[in-house]
């Protein structure tokens, strides 16, 4: 099962985490909670994925959505990852999009914040 936490809504930033696999059944299950969390808040968003084990293209591509519709917004995602995750992530060459960093405090930085 993968599920997104809610880490903290503040007035500067929102904070989420996902835990799980971000494959088919698991990208279905988090997708709509996900964008809520971030792009329906309309603020810097740090998506925490160092729970998440294994991200498939679906996962990628949810990635990127949520970016490009905070990006259109003027607002950045910094995107907290380990390999394996990291790696898949940083060899799609998304730095244009997302900030891929190893912990929140750089996530946080990233876009500003700290």
């Amino acid at each position: 099962m993968t599920e997104v936490v809610l880490v903290e809504a503040a007035e500067t930033h929102t904070s989420v985490a996902v835990k799980g696999r971000l494959d088919a059944a698991g990208v279905g299950e988090v997708e709509l909670k996900l964008t809520t969390h971030t792009v329906a808040r309309q603020k810097p968003a740090v998506i925490d994925l160092t729970d998440v084990g294994f991200i498939a293209s679906l996962g990628i591509g949810m990635l990127v959505a949520i970016a490009k519709s905070l990006r259109a917004r003027g607002v950045g995602v910094a995107v907290v990852a380990m390999p394996p995750v990291s790696t898949i992530l940083e060899t799609t060459h998304l730095a244009p999009v997302l900030h891929i960093v190893a912990s929140r405090e750089d996530a946080r930085r990233a876009l500003g914040l700290a």
